[in-house]
């Protein structure tokens, strides 16, 4: 089998040739891989040392290639078709002593909004300045930016051959507290006092959302994808709550999943640190077909063993080995016997992936990597 077929078979509650292993090593590794500052490959990378990641989606796939795992490239997206005159961020690059600094601007009939992010040379980008500072006003220059209604996007995938048979190519879309944490200045704090103090004006924010993300979702399954992934980290329980989740984005799961079902589309669903409660939520009232990273104390509050028995006959479980203590600091030894360990847990059957919890540290060691993939070849079999 091909590391593509490999996983749908997978995500399909399927038997494949061996249980599929696919390590979130999202941005850090690969980027540390590539050999170069971080912020070279996320703004204007180049070939370096023979690794041909002049994009960070291809220092994924060179990661990929590299460690021989199954591959989740998430990447990509459709290009929105913007009518002539359209507002758009305008952006500004500064050195500065960390690296790199984009300064935003997109100015609109309303006025301006604005956003900073920086780029360091061997971290991720962080956002320093979201566009939405006072909530009503400059929600309406957001909506101006990203249209009223009647979005259109490609017909097409430009990057959809990139993964190639190593892995799968993934449509995502967020869920509405990713969307909302995206654009709003204040961190998850103000977040949740918007939900709390502005419930009204929030149920017209959802709205807006819920017609716009729909659409996307229905455009990327005509462009077809491999899966359509729901992003929901900002939706953990680690920092939200069932009530939240079920207010804000359960109903928008639901008609996801149920629109990719109707066209034979496998949906999977992306939340991090703590969701047990919201594992048993989704498998129960929704058409979601797959879920990670399930994450294992102490990020998170799952036990995949149990998970495979509550709902395993309902969801492909993707995880959970943890990244911020375990895979930093194990040795390959002590990977093996781990990745075993969940091998006999939960592959039974089939529709079970090896993986970790949310994203690999930058200084992974990489024969703890090769190890998961070694043993789901070997150990893994069916």
């Amino acid at each position: 089998m091909t590391a593509k077929e490999r996983i749908l078979k997978a995500m399909r509650g399927e038997i494949a040739d061996h249980v599929p292993v696919s390590p979130d090593i999202s941005v850090m590794v690969p980027d540390r891989l590539a050999g170069r500052p971080f912020y070279e490959i996320h703004l204007d990378g180049r070939e370096h040392n023979g690794w041909t990641s002049a994009t960070h989606s291809e220092a994924y796939v060179s990661a990929v290639k590299y460690f021989n795992m199954d591959g989740f490239y998430m990447y990509g997206g459709l290009k929105e078709i913007r009518p002539e005159g359209a507002p758009e961020f305008m952006t500004t690059i500064k050195d500065v002593p960390e690296g790199k600094l984009a300064e935003r601007i997109c100015r609109t009939e309303k006025g301006d909004i604005s956003e900073k992010e920086i780029y360091f040379k061997d971290e991720p980008p962080w956002r320093l300045e979201k566009p939405v500072k006072n909530l009503e006003e400059d929600f309406e220059k957001l909506q101006l930016l990203m249209g009223r209604g009647g979005w259109k996007w490609e017909k097409q995938f430009n990057d959809r051959g990139r993964m190639g048979d190593n892995g799968i190519y993934m449509g995502m879309v967020p869920v509405f507290q990713d969307w909302w944490f995206f654009y709003r200045e204040g961190g998850f704090e103000q977040m949740f006092m918007d939900f709390m103090m502005e419930p009204q004006f929030m149920e017209r924010v959802h709205e807006f959302w819920m017609e716009w993300v729909l659409a996307n979702v229905r455009a990327m399954i005509e462009a077809k994808p491999d899966i359509i992934m729901l992003g929901g980290s900002s939706a953990s329980l680690s920092v939200s709550s069932p009530q939240i989740f079920r207010k804000y984005e359960l109903p928008f799961i639901k008609e996801a999943t149920r629109i990719c079902k109707e066209h034979d589309t496998i949906s999977h669903l992306h939340i991090c640190g703590k969701s047990w409660q919201l594992v048993e939520m989704v498998a129960e009232e929704t058409d979601l077909m797959s879920m990670e990273p399930l994450e294992e104390p102490p990020c998170g509050n799952v036990d995949l063993k149990e998970a495979k028995r509550r709902v395993g006959n309902k969801l492909c479980i993707k995880g959970n080995i943890n990244t911020t203590e375990f895979m930093l600091n194990a040795t390959a030894k002590e990977v093996e016997e781990k990745s075993k360990r969940l091998i006999d847990e939960a592959a039974m059957d089939g529709g079970f992936i090896l993986s970790t919890g949310d994203q690999c540290g930058r200084d992974t060691p990489d024969e703890n990597l090769f190890k998961m993939v070694e043993v789901a070849k070997t150990y893994g079999r069916y």
